[in-house]
């Protein structure tokens, strides 16, 4: 099983994700890329996607990528600035980590809608937990 295919086994569980129709569309070493669809569902009452479900797509892109490079990684911390609406058809994420020091992993995200917008800049901190490849590969054949 390959490094990329162990990332999305993993996040093949998360249930919201699929919820929310998010989907991994590239990964390497240097980033993740994420998408999800901007249904009628994600509109606040402006008619524009809804905070919380960006920064749910930011946290998958931080969470997809840590956990790539640095398995097993979960958020400790989150920070997002709206910079403006993001409006149909969809928005995409991109993570890219900035430092990684001891147990702890610093990305930032960026987000933005289908004409190539910048929507949203975000900071996350993970913390990456001492476990080894072979473990993770039993858990989730």
């Amino acid at each position: 099983m390959t490094d990329v295919e162990l990332t999305k086994k993993i996040f093949d569980r998360d249930r919201f994700v699929k919820l929310i129709g998010a989907e991994i569309i590239e990964l390497d070493a240097e980033k993740a890329v994420v998408r999800a669809p901007i249904t009628e569902q994600c509109f606040n009452a402006n008619g524009t996607a809804q905070g919380g479900m960006l920064y749910t797509l930011a946290d998958f892109a931080f969470a997809v990528h840590a956990n790539y490079i640095h398995p097993m990684t979960v958020t400790q911390c989150g920070h997002i600035d709206y910079v403006r609406p993001s409006k149909p058809p969809y928005v995409v994420a991109e993570a890219r980590e900035k430092v990684r020091v001891g147990h702890n992993t610093v990305s930032e995200v960026i987000l933005r809608d289908a004409s190539g917008e910048i929507v949203c800049v975000c900071t996350f901190n993970g913390f990456v937990k001492d476990v080894d490849r072979a473990t993770l590969v039993e858990k989730f054949q």
